[in-house]
């Protein structure tokens, strides 16, 4: 019987305590603590931004790892995560700041501040894409799927199929008033936020990508080998759909509609 030696077994216990140790859960008091030491650094980058910008820098990344550690600990909500992202857009890891605030918007999607600051930091963002032709006025007939809040589109569901119905039940007593209008109202609100509600409880989402990466090709096919498929390389912070996701690459949809393969490591999906 071999036997391993002292050292391998106590480096494989402090791995195994290690590991323990990380996946217990903090307590409310060490919760608490870590919010207040990323608060307190990111007063300190602000107060620094002005007269020691390097510094105020490193103390954004300091905030930003505290918030971390907490959402991943499992406190996961809007406010924490557009305080993050306003930590990493002002740590410079603007990629990774773009992608925290379109999760925030899951949380708090009507937020004037977050759409604000969402809206700046994707003009710091190069090359820009404009929207494609087709693509945008998809978005204008569908945007409201991803934009309106799930509470909303359900209670608006509800509004429709009691109007419908209401007005249907109504007119065996009686004539309505526009009864065919209401009704056709509706049955219109009905099937447009019911298909809604439906498609987030039991459809497949889209997944987004968002770059954190700089210089980064974009290629024909999902190797080094094929041919870029623009004429520059692409920056931090620009967002696509994903399309096809391979073990080292992602096929995906850029906002002018052109497709492209990626590096998965140079992609953080929201």
């Amino acid at each position: 019987m071999r036997v391993l030696p002292t050292c391998l077994l106590a480096m494989l216990l402090t791995h195994v305590m290690s590991t323990t140790a990380q996946a217990e859960p903090l307590s409310p008091a060490q919760q608490r603590t870590i919010l207040s030491e990323g608060e307190d650094a990111f007063r300190t980058g602000t107060a620094l931004l002005d007269t020691d910008p390097a510094a105020a820098r490193d103390a954004f990344h300091r905030a930003a790892e505290r918030w971390s550690v907490l959402i991943d600990d499992g406190i996961v909500n809007g406010p924490l995560l557009y305080d993050l992202g306003n930590a990493q857009v002002q740590a410079g890891e603007l990629g990774h700041g773009i992608a925290t605030y379109r999760r925030a918007e899951r949380f708090i999607p009507a937020d004037a501040r977050l759409t604000e600051n969402l809206t700046y930091a994707r003009t710091l963002v190069s090359p820009q894409f404009a929207d494609g032709t087709n693509r945008s006025i998809t978005h204008r007939l569908i945007g409201w799927h991803s934009s309106w809040d799930l509470g909303i589109r359900l209670g608006l569901f509800a509004v429709g199929w009691i109007l419908l119905w209401g007005v249907l039940s109504i007119r065996q007593q009686r004539t309505v008033p526009g009864q065919w209008w209401l009704a056709g109202a509706g049955l219109v609100m009905s099937i447009l936020f019911g298909g809604s509600v439906a498609i987030d409880m039991f459809g497949e989402e889209q997944t987004v990508g968002v770059l954190i990466s700089d210089d980064v090709t974009v290629r024909k096919g999902d190797a080094e080998s094929y041919q870029p498929t623009f004429d520059e390389p692409i920056n931090r912070g620009v967002e696509f759909d994903i399309l096809e996701s391979r073990p080292l690459w992602l096929h995906v949809e850029f906002p002018s509609g052109e497709t492209g393969w990626v590096p998965r490591d140079a992609v953080i999906e929201v």
